[in-house]
């Protein structure tokens, strides 16, 4: 019996402090996996693509029949959320459907605007 078990990796996280320069640079495809309407309520995160968590698993399958450049196997990906949980299960998916450069967003969008705040003030 051929063993389909995908060998799992730590994912590697991410800090709201790395996630500024990342959108600068336009070094990773970032993933937003929130829903529509939490995105409106607390905010964007620019130039990121959104997917949300429920609709992922279809969202690979139709990224590759249609050979979409959204997800280039070798590019580094990192997924967002709200404060990092959904966005780690996505992560994982994707793992899972061969990805090996993931990423996570420690603290989600809710980390990064505290960061943001913070540094506002000083």
């Amino acid at each position: 019996m051929e063993n389909t078990k995908v060998k799992r990796k730590i994912i590697k996280q991410i800090t709201s402090e790395q996630l500024d320069a990342i959108i600068a640079e336009k070094s990773f495809t970032i993933i937003d996996v929130r829903d529509a309407k939490a995105i409106m309520k607390q905010g964007i995160i620019p130039c990121a693509i959104n997917l949300p968590l429920e609709s992922i698993q279809s969202d690979f399958d139709q990224v590759r029949r249609e050979n979409s450049d959204v997800f280039i196997e070798k590019e580094p990906l990192l997924f967002c959320c709200t404060g990092g949980v959904m966005s780690y299960v996505a992560a994982l998916k994707a793992q899972e459907e061969g990805f090996s450069n993931v990423y996570n967003l420690e603290g989600g969008h809710a980390g990064w605007m505290k960061f943001k705040q913070t540094q506002e003030a000083a």
